[in-house]
């Protein structure tokens, strides 16, 4: 085996072929593994008991090369947790785009905001940084920043799913609250006491009130 080594790209030479990955190819390779572990720490041990040298051992990289991307721990979570709440704007995007608004399907909408933007480790990791963010400034603006966009698209989703029924704009946001707030309360309750059959009863409770508040609106 052979190596060629250029400013920008590295040739690993096996016989006949041939693997050329660019220094972007891999610095994007490393922020992706820094950006897991992050989360998966975060999920584990919290923003307080991780470190930057956790992080790079978790993601199987130098320290120096953790800190090459990212200047300190703060920035490195501000990004990791900056990817995944992007990932529930559009994962809740996505649903407000699956969504008839002139035939409404309870279950479906309960079950992939379940699924989706209230997934276990987005509600830990939300509640993890929200704690962390009242003596962080720094943090506090960045979590507050992704609050506001990410309910923004839930009462966009909520009002383009329920707003054809009959219900105002106001009673849509109130419905969609009341719906995350519940699945969410629910994932904190899972870690205290996993239940799977509670997480079932409780999805088919708001199904059956998110159905009975749309048949009394219909005109």
């Amino acid at each position: 085996m052979s190596y060629e080594k250029h400013p920008a790209t590295v040739t690993v030479s096996t016989g006949k072929d041939a693997v050329r990955r660019t220094q972007t190819e891999r610095s994007a390779e490393t922020i992706d593994a820094l950006r897991h572990a992050t989360i998966a720490l975060m999920t584990e041990v919290g923003f307080v008991n991780m470190t930057t040298t956790s992080i790079a051992e978790r993601a199987g990289v130098s320290r120096g090369a953790m800190l090459h991307h990212f200047g300190n721990k703060v920035a490195l979570v501000k990004y990791a947790t900056g990817e995944m709440w992007n990932g529930v704007v559009i994962s809740t995007d996505a649903l407000r785009a699956q969504c008839d608004p002139y035939k409404p399907d309870p279950k479906m909408f309960v079950d992939a905001l379940w699924n989706g933007a209230m997934a276990a480790t987005h509600v830990s990791v939300t509640a993890d940084i929200t704690l962390a963010a009242r003596g962080n400034p720094e943090l506090k603006a960045h979590l507050d920043s992704w609050v506001s966009r990410m309910f923004k698209s839930y009462n966009a989703t909520g009002r383009h799913a329920f707003g054809k029924t009959g219900l105002s704009n106001k009673e849509c946001d109130a419905l969609i609250a009341t719906i995350a707030s519940t699945l969410r309360g629910q994932r904190v309750a899972q870690m205290f006491s996993p239940s799977p059959a509670t997480d079932v009863a409780v999805r088919a409770m708001l199904t059956q009130l998110l159905t009975d508040r749309l048949e009394r609106a219909a005109p």
